[in-house]
């Protein structure tokens, strides 16, 4: 039988969910850790490096790649 946790702790930067502290507390240190040097400016996520962003702001914003 599986039992579904009520996820009561949710990320405020990528919005997934936890049911456990700890797990949300490492998930905030190991995604978004403090070395985050670049953030979106259409919606204040942000990123480890550039490269993720530019693949955010295709996929979410509709961003053209560069040529």
């Amino acid at each position: 039988m599986k039992v579904n946790f009520f996820k009561k702790y949710q990320c405020d930067k990528c919005n997934k969910k936890f049911s456990k502290e700890e797990e949300f507390m490492n998930h905030k240190q190991i995604v978004h850790g403090k070395d985050s040097q670049y953030d979106c400016k259409e919606c204040d996520k942000e990123f480890s490096n550039m490269e993720d962003m530019r693949t955010h702001l295709q996929r979410k914003h509709s961003y053209k790649k560069d040529r």
